[in-house]
């Protein structure tokens, strides 16, 4: 939502399935805001004139909801019908193809990109081969210093049988943990999806794919698979993408409208799926931290009073993660309902809670501040032995 002149508001669909900017006047506004299902059109229309006092006729309320129908911004059969036209081309498709290649560089990549975000990595010495790592989501560019810190821990690692990658759902549907079982292709090739291993831990968690459209615009699990893919090959192992909630809210790990699985079932599940496999699989989670600035509401300006307020705030948090306290990590960033808009915890817990026994080591930690538009997003560079 955005603020035009006279008071005006830009309106956008952050799920993607409405493509439609809808410019809306504050009185607009303030009738969409009860379409909640419990108001009756004369509730809203009273409430409207108490509110604005004046009037509001029904063939103007009538015309307003027939545009939001028509815009795919108004929940209903509509709705639901592009959905599932949304779905069904997905899964149509041979391949869930990568959305950010040509933005970051790497479509044809010959390797380029990969190795000068490694060169900036300092060499760690591990007590053993890793078994989950974190790792951002935030584009190359910006990320490239964690990045390289965290893959550069992979260097000689064997190729594992699968990689299980965690990504964040920040605008999907899904309330609780979605699947796909697509394969996924990058400028580096096509890696397969262990279809057989999904469809074991859906026989413990119940169906994962209802809304496995939501992979479609999220570009969390690919940033992860591009770096896989050239250091192991495409072709060289199977991965297996989940996206995982926001559990920040009032449910916390539970989906806030009961539909799913929740975070810690999840996770459990998995690691026993795991065991009972006895493969060599690989956890990665594909995880930002802090989004601070104008662009994310923040009122007061990014200087280095507030990064250092953020620094300390992620620092609490990454110090839950390095003792391996995924239920303490989860309670430092939810506290003060989340007050830097820390995006992934969802798949950090479940991450964390899925190697118990590991040895943590915290690898690196960055701001990327962005001076032209005032906002910093963080992000770490985390290593599960």
């Amino acid at each position: 939502m955005d603020e035009t002149e006279a008071g005006m508001v830009n309106l956008r669909d952050m799920t993607g399935l409405s493509p439609v900017v809808l410019t809306v006047s504050q009185g607009a506004l303030h009738v969409m805001s009860l379409m909640d299902g419990g108001h009756t059109c004369d509730a809203i229309r009273s409430e409207f004139q108490a509110v604005f006092n004046q009037s509001l006729s029904i063939d103007t309320l009538t015309s307003l909801l027939g545009s939001l129908d028509q815009s795919l911004l108004l929940e209903g059969a509509t709705v639901e019908q592009h959905y599932e036209s949304l779905q069904r081309e997905y899964r149509n498709k041979p391949t869930r193809d990568m959305l950010t290649a040509d933005a970051l560089g790497i479509a044809g990549d010959s390797g380029d990109a990969f190795r000068e975000m490694l060169a900036h990595a300092a060499p760690r010495v591990l007590p053993g081969p890793v078994k989950g790592l974190i790792a951002p989501h935030l584009d190359y560019p910006r990320g490239g210093h964690c990045y390289g810190s965290a893959y550069a821990t992979l260097v000689g690692r064997t190729v594992p049988d699968r990689v299980i990658i965690l990504g964040t759902n920040h605008a999907g549907r899904s309330t609780s943990v979605v699947a796909t079982g697509k394969d996924f292709e990058t400028p580096l090739g096509v890696t397969a999806c262990d279809v057989e291993f999904l469809e074991m831990i859906e026989s413990r968690c119940g169906s994962l794919r209802s809304c496995e459209v939501d992979h479609k615009r999220e570009h969390s699990v690919e940033l992860q698979l591009a770096w896989l893919q050239h250091l192991f090959g495409a072709g060289e192992f199977k991965m297996v993408p989940f996206l995982c909630p926001d559990p920040c809210g009032p449910t916390g790990i539970a989906p806030f409208d009961g539909c799913g699985v929740d975070l810690r079932e999840f996770a459990l599940s998995l690691s026993a799926l795991m065991v009972e496999d006895g493969g060599d699989t690989l956890l990665v989670a594909g995880a930002d931290l802090s989004h601070v600035g104008v662009q994310f509401g923040d009122e007061r300006p990014v200087d280095d009073g507030f990064l250092e307020e953020v620094r300390k705030r992620d620092r609490r948090a990454l110090d839950a993660i390095e003792a391996n306290m995924p239920d303490a990590f989860l309670e430092c960033v939810s506290e003060d309902d989340n007050p830097t808009r820390v995006c992934s915890a969802g798949n950090v817990f479940t991450l964390a809670t899925m190697l118990p026994e590991a040895a943590v080591t915290v690898l690196d930690y960055r701001q990327a501040v962005t001076p032209a538009t005032g906002v910093c997003v963080t992000c770490a560079a985390v290593a599960y032995v």
